[in-house]
């Protein structure tokens, strides 16, 4: 998670998520901090407390990913995608946020009620 820009693919196998969860331990190398921020805390919330994985198409509309291609054009794709970023010429899209997503998330009141039922 903590990159400028993830690609994934369109395999029925790619699967994410934060798998230690389903055996109990605390998801490492920032998880917990850098998830939420990628896909909002609604989203993140069911990942980190549960362990539930998203497939590449709900993660690419949720945040998670920015581009999703197939198994075959995964490595040029990757490849230009870098190359693209050392340039400069591409960047990472921002996450749109609905009201209902500002409501819950984005103000302490939204926070404290959302944190409260978790």
């Amino acid at each position: 998670m903590y990159c400028d820009y993830r690609v994934a693919t369109t395999s029925p196998k790619t699967m994410l998520g934060l798998p230690e969860v389903k055996l109990g331990l605390l998801p490492g190398l920032g998880g917990t901090y850098h998830l939420p921020k990628l896909v909002g805390y609604q989203e993140a919330l069911g990942m980190i407390l549960q362990g539930k994985d998203v497939r590449a198409d709900k993660a690419k509309k949720i945040g998670l990913v920015d581009q999703v291609v197939d198994l075959p054009s995964l490595e040029t794709v990757a490849i230009e995608c870098a190359k693209q970023l050392a340039a400069g010429t591409l960047k990472r899209k921002e996450r749109k946020t609905s009201w209902m997503t500002w409501a819950l998330e984005g103000n302490s009141i939204g926070r404290n009620v959302m944190f409260s039922q978790v």
